[in-house]
């Protein structure tokens, strides 16, 4: 989905929900202590956790309200393919796989983050993504499609979000906005969050100061504020100042909005801020945002002089990486026959070429392909055999680079596909530490009361890298943990 259709596409869902009895102009009230207010929880952030957030709020008989600071949902979970992650669950059954366990599913976690994600967060979402998806289907109808098998670990984790909306992600906000409207829900775009407000006698964040086109407001709130308003990956700043110029010279793989107001906002409040330097990249045509996503697991990739440099059975994270900092432009391409091209799971990729627009160079010989590509074609000739070879003996593990995959697949059958792609910046992983109830906790490790983070405004959950889909699937989660927790202090 484009920019454009975006805009046109969430326009009529996000007047409708305001329309629902939300202004988008916020009335002026006074900050006061926190028991002297119309709402019981102020939600930042109309994203996956935001949204998850405020339905299940309105379920448990909370009043929330949700402010975004866009005309609609324009966070990164729009962008997102759409893949949730379960071990156990009922579109698994379906689909007759079986043999996971939450147990193996944090292992999984912990390594692909070196060991270095806080385990006890991380346990939370295992524990209870199985439930979460459950829920998203049964009370928000969320439809999944699931069983199949994706990169790293290459298990049947995944739970694709279906629908008339491309990507998932585009699917997922939509729905979720109609369910919170059918609740009841406030929902006031073109709000921006400023500061975030505190009780002078007792210290709690009790509301925030917003920003409209009328001017600017204080709302507050029972029991606090629930930041899920992204990281700082849009920031140019920010990711200059924590990452690198690696990381600033990456284009933007989703949203353009997303600002750092993890950062921000609770700067006055003294976080215990963590891994601001790691992120989540991903491979991704620049100049329109189309994802190859598995594509580049599924065939040979090359550089601009037409040679290997990365191995092919990494993270689709780890090979973007590779990109940025093996090649001078940031530019490498993959090579992919048709038995590859028609891989099921990869259907979504391909569309996403498609429907940006976004170029496939195509050929019915390697050479025919490569020249459309603007790549040397002796050398990508060459290269083409050489790894076919190997796959054929058995021997890619011996290849430089070596392609890690248990069985690499094969460039042989035409036509062939040469697609373009960039390392891109998807997200940051940096952010306020929370706890297992999704409180912010201060430098001293203290829970700062009325003060809540989830989805990747959150720190804690994720170094280095991630499996795929573990992002939607811990911000679904936490905001599912933080509403049942303000629950909890209502009674």
């Amino acid at each position: 989905m484009t920019d454009t259709t975006r805009r046109d596409f969430f326009k009529t869902a996000a007047i409708s929900a305001v329309g629902a009895g939300a202004s988008l102009t916020a009335s002026t009230v006074a900050a006061k202590p926190a028991g002297n207010t119309n709402y019981d929880v102020i939600i930042l952030g109309a994203g996956c956790g935001g949204l998850t957030c405020a339905i299940r709020a309105a379920q448990n008989g909370l009043k929330p309200i949700l402010l975004e600071k866009m005309p609609m949902p324009a966070g990164n979970t729009i962008y997102a393919a759409g893949f949730f992650l379960g071990t156990n669950t009922s579109f698994q059954k379906a689909k007759g796989v079986k043999g996971d366990t939450p147990e193996a599913f944090l292992k999984d976690w912990m390594k692909v983050s070196q060991g270095k994600a806080v385990e006890k967060l991380a346990k939370v979402v295992c524990d209870n993504a199985d439930t979460t998806l459950e829920w998203l289907h049964d009370y928000c109808g969320i439809n999944f499609a699931a069983g199949s098998k994706l990169v790293w670990p290459m298990l049947s984790r995944a739970h694709l979000v279906t629908g008339k909306v491309k990507p998932g992600g585009g699917q997922l906000a939509l729905t979720m906005l109609e369910k919170a409207k059918s609740l009841g829900v406030e929902v006031r775009f073109n709000t921006k969050a400023v500061a975030l407000l505190s009780d002078e006698k007792t210290g709690a964040v009790i509301g925030v100061r917003i920003k409209t086109k009328t001017g600017i407001s204080e709302l507050t709130s029972k029991f606090g504020v629930v930041l899920a308003t992204g990281g700082f990956s849009a920031n140019q700043a920010m990711v200059t100042q924590f990452i690198g110029s690696a990381g600033a010279k990456m284009p933007i793989r989703g949203s353009r909005i997303i600002a750092g107001e993890n950062i921000t906002l609770t700067a006055p409040f003294l976080p215990k801020v963590v891994n601001v330097d790691q992120y989540h990249c991903g491979p991704i045509y620049g100049p329109t945002g189309a994802n190859p996503l598995n594509i580049v697991n599924n065939g040979i990739c090359v550089n601009g002089e037409g040679v290997r440099f990365t191995d092919e059975g990494q993270t689709y994270v780890q090979m973007a990486r590779d990109v940025a900092s093996k090649t001078p432009t940031n530019w490498a391409y993959m090579i992919v026959d048709q038995v590859a091209h028609d891989i099921p799971v990869l259907a979504n990729d391909w569309e996403s070429y498609k429907r940006t627009g976004a170029p496939v160079y195509v050929g019915n010989t390697i050479e025919e392909a490569a020249k459309k590509a603007g790549l040397p074609v002796d050398a990508v000739v060459g290269t083409v055999n050489e790894y076919n070879k190997s796959v054929h003996e058995g021997k890619t593990g011996t290849m430089v680079p070596p392609n890690s995959l248990p069985k690499a697949r094969l460039v042989e059958k035409n036509p062939f596909y040469i697609v373009p792609y960039q390392g891109g910046m998807t997200a940051t992983f940096g952010g306020p530490m929370i706890n297992v109830k999704g409180q912010v906790l201060d430098t001293e490790n203290h829970a700062i009361d009325g003060l809540f983070a989830i989805g990747n405004a959150a720190g804690g959950l994720f170094y280095d890298n991630y499996i795929g889909g573990a992002q939607l699937t811990s911000a679904a989660v936490y905001g599912i943990v933080v509403a049942d927790f303000l629950k909890g202090k209502s009674k």
